[in-house]
This record gives C-alpha cells, sequence and structure tokens, in this order.
C-alpha cells in the first residue's frame, strides 16, 4: 500500500497509471498482477508492449495515447472530480479487500465518506409507492444514526434510498457511466445534490455512456464499499439479487425487507428471508446486526425516541417538496399501466398517488373509478386504494 494519497503523486505518474488501467484487456485482476510483478506502471506498460509484439497472442493489449489520457484527465479535473488509485492510501478500505477491486475510481463530492459506515438500500426499479416509502423511511432512519446509504442511482427504490439519507445524512452512488453523466436523464438534479451532500462514484471514464455490461460491475462497487445489504421489492433473477449475492461473496451481511407474496416484485426479496436473509423493518434490525454498528442500547433507545420526536415532513416524506419521488419511465406506459405499478397488495391513499403520478387529477381520479369498475384494484372507505393481483 502506497502511503501518499492520490491527489499527491505529479501528473505523470498519474497518466501512466491511466493508461495502464484504461489500457484495452486489462481488467482488475490483471491490473493487480501487472503492478505486483513490474513494481510501477511504467514497466508494466513497456512490458504490455513487448506481449503484443507476440505473433501467438489472442488478444492484443491496445493501449490507449497519451493524448486521450490527458484529455480524460483535463475533463475530470474541470468538473471538480478527482481519482483514486488502487493500491493508493485514500483508496476505500472496504473495496480494496474485494476479490477484483477496480484499479482507478473517479469521485465527485467529499471521497471521505466512500470509509464512512454504510449500508447498501436497493430493490426494484418498478417500485411500488409502498416499497418507495420503506425505502426513503428506513434510509431516514438510518442517515439519522450517522450511518451513510449507498445505492446506484436507479429509479424507484434506489431513488427513494438516496432522498431519504439525504435528509438526514450522507449518501453514496455508484453509477455505471462517466462522472459527466446522470443515468436516467431525470437524476441529473438528485446526482448534483448527492455531490454536493455526499459522493458519487464509478470506474468508468469520463464520457463513458451507460451500457448493459457496465451495471454488474456497477453493483460489484456497491457491495463492495458496504457493510451490509438491504433488498427491498427485488424480482427474481434482478439486478438487485446480483448486489446482494456480491455482497454476501464479500462476506457483508444480507437484510430484506418483505412483501406480499402475491406480488412478483417481492417474490426475490422474500426469498432472500427464506434464504437466511435478517427480516428487516426499522433501522434497529441493520443495526444491531453488524458489528461496526454496536452502540449501546440506552444510546439506541434515546437516538430512536429523539427521531420519533423529529418534526419529519409532512406525509412520510411525501410532501410537496419531494412530489414524484418516484421516477418511473412513463413514454410507453398507459395512465392505467402507470397507476398499477404504483400499486401492491398494500393499501396506498389517493392522495399519495396524485403527489406522485404525472398526470392531472381528474384523469387519475377517472382511471381509478374504471380499474375499479373492472376489478383491478379495490377502493376503501377510508381512501385507500390496493391491486388485485
Amino acid at each position: 500500500m502506497d502511503k501518499r494519497s492520490t491527489n499527491e503523486i505529479p501528473v505523470s505518474e498519474l497518466i501512466s497509471y491511466l493508461t495502464l488501467a484504461r489500457t484495452e484487456n486489462i481488467g482488475a485482476i490483471r491490473y493487480r498482477q501487472l503492478l505486483n510483478t513490474y513494481k510501477n506502471p511504467e514497466q508494466a506498460l513497456r512490458a504490455l508492449s513487448s506481449l503484443n509484439l507476440k505473433k501467438d497472442r489472442s488478444k492484443k493489449f491496445n493501449i490507449p495515447t497519451t493524448a486521450s489520457i490527458l484529455r480524460e484527465i483535463e475533463n475530470t479535473f474541470n468538473a471538480n472530480a478527482q481519482f483514486i488509485l488502487y493500491g493508493f492510501d485514500d483508496y476505500p478500505k472496504l473495496l480494496s479487500h474485494i476479490y477484483d477491486p477496480p484499479p482507478i475510481l473517479t469521485v465527485l463530492g467529499n471521497k471521505q465518506y466512500l470509509d464512512k459506515k454504510n449500508i447498501v438500500i436497493v430493490g426494484a426499479r418498478n417500485a411500488s409507492l409502498h416499497g418507495v416509502q420503506i425505502a426513503q423511511n428506513l434510509a431516514t432512519e438510518l442517515s439519522s444514526y450517522g450511518i451513510g446509504i449507498t445505492s446506484g442511482l436507479a429509479r424507484g427504490i434506489d431513488q427513494a434510498a438516496h432522498k431519504g439519507a439525504l435528509y438526514t445524512g450522507f449518501t453514496i452512488a455508484a453509477i455505471a457511466c462517466g462522472i459527466n453523466i446522470a443515468y436516467p436523464h431525470e437524476h441529473t438534479k438528485l446526482q448534483n445534490k448527492i455531490a454536493e451532500q455526499g459522493v458519487v462514484v464509478t470506474e468508468f471514464p469520463f464520457g463513458a455512456q451507460p451500457q448493459a455490461t457496465h451495471f454488474p460491475r456497477r453493483n460489484r462497487l456497491i457491495a463492495g464499499l458496504c457493510h451490509g445489504c438491504v433488498v427491498i421489492e427485488a424480482a427474481l433473477n434482478s439486478g438487485s439479487l446480483i448486489t446482494s449475492k456480491l455482497a454476501l461473496d464479500y462476506h457483508k451481511p444480507i437484510f430484506a425487507v418483505p412483501g406480499s407474496p402475491l406480488d412478483p416484485r417481492c417474490k426475490g426479496s422474500n426469498n432472500l428471508i427464506r434464504s437466511g436473509a435478517i427480516l428487516t423493518e426499522e433501522a434497529l434490525d441493520v443495526l444491531s446486526e453488524i458489528p461496526e454498528f454496536s452502540l449501546n442500547n440506552s444510546f439506541l433507545n434515546s437516538q430512536k425516541l429523539a427521531l420519533q420526536n423529529k418534526t419529519k415532513p409532512s406525509k412520510d416524506l411525501f410532501s410537496a417538496s419531494s412530489k414524484q419521488i418516484l421516477n418511473k419511465d412513463t413514454h410507453h406506459l398507459s395512465i392505467e399501466d402507470y397507476i398499477l405499478s404504483l400499486l401492491s397488495t398494500t393499501p396506498v391513499s389517493i392522495d399519495t398517488i396524485l403527489r406522485n403520478a404525472p398526470f392531472p387529477a381528474s384523469k387519475i381520479l377517472s382511471c381509478v373509478t374504471l380499474l375499479e369498475i373492472n376489478s383491478k384494484i379495490l377502493y376503501q372507505q377510508n381512501g385507500y386504494v390496493l391491486k388485485f393481483i
């Protein structure tokens, strides 16, 4: 481990490390092996050049030009972002212990948060309003104990977790693209807010567009940074379950919020509980299971009481200031399909739907009436609705 932080090395040395990391066919494991063998990136790059001359190699190491690396450095610094190199003192400690730590991290915000105590909260992109409310409230409660919330800045549960954390603390957003890109685009303001009050981190170079192959690597980054992983509304074979499996491989405890057995969005998370994940209903279920978070009972009780007495935003964080916390891709959804996507077998108030759906109130109320007539939802006398499955 180099006792220097990344920002203490000269630009010439940074260029060499970035060139090696950005070389085609150099992954995280080979990068580490090369540095262990050749001691510095300049010698490793010279070795790669000689290997490229061997005709029997099926894969070539396409080394990027110095000009392209300089452009990446300039663009990154102009965006007020910075690099963190594997093997240096400022590299996140938990992440350095996984099997294949990313060679280069690009961060925007306070990089010290990457070494703070944190919990991952992940789940469905097409989450129900009930699931979103659970995610945001749980994130807010955990943050009130000084625990950061890490997630992937996706729609649904991820978005709710980030927003809940920002209410009382800090959050870490791991993204699958360049540090200058927000994906999905409607999360641009949220990503900027996280950079101000937390940190955004990626292993992809400046300007890299999100691709399907990037998200498993993003999930590994999320799992590697955390002390534990909470799953809310995850379908079978979902990306959230991949993240939880990675966290388990890294010896992190897995938590899951139970959901309706009739909702396909909950089958994966319910199955986690069946397989041994810790059933989670509140922050204390998480805090009590992680030694690094261990606090004496009197402190926990006093903190819980303080949180309960604290003035919260109206309507359980679904206030006007957080309108449309649940961003969904509505381009291909009718108003009927959109409303059904918000609902589960847990009742939700009509007022909550009106505050979060991007449609006029008159159209929503008319659609709710038609859905009830067609026996797709059940309207209760107290102004709540739930979905027939």
